[in-house]
């Protein structure tokens, strides 16, 4: 699946759940989707405190992937 085709996929799935019509199972899939990107993402100790390891050595944690997760789910 192409970035477009996932990003429509997550449109469709919300326009749904705003009108009262969502699929437990792709919400599911998606919360496990979710999942594994942070899963990806996980804090590492370093010596100028803590890193992501999936990103560059220099990206410190959280990172932005990271980041924009929270910020959706504040």
């Amino acid at each position: 699946m192409t970035y477009d085709e996932i990003i429509a996929k997550m449109d469709d799935f919300n326009v749904g759940l705003s009108n009262g019509f969502g699929d437990v199972k792709t919400l599911v899939d998606f919360v496990n989707a979710l999942r594994s990107v942070v899963e990806l993402h996980i804090p590492e100790h370093s010596i100028a405190g803590y890193r992501c390891t999936n990103c560059t050595l220099e990206v410190t944690y959280p990172c932005l992937t990271i980041q924009a997760i929270k910020k959706e789910l504040s």
